[in-house]
């Protein structure tokens, strides 16, 4: 798989999630799989997987890391 596919992939995987506003988190593609960057608990079900690969939440991240993304 190459980067640009798993950049694809994470766009995809923010989208559905409705990370696009640029405050509530991020998307980010690793050779495994994808990491989700929260600024807070995420309500509902979270995913285990996107596209095959496992997705890896992390939450409670400070404002400061999640801005600029």
């Amino acid at each position: 798989m190459g980067d640009s596919y798993m950049r694809e992939q994470a766009e995809a995987l923010a989208q559905h999630l409705r990370l696009t506003d640029g405050k509530t988190g991020y998307v980010e593609a690793t050779a495994d799989g994808f990491q989700v960057f929260l600024r807070r608990k995420w309500p509902g079900k979270q995913l285990a997987s996107w596209d095959g690969l496992p997705v890896e939440w992390i939450e409670n991240l400070g404002t400061h890391m999640t801005r600029g993304r």
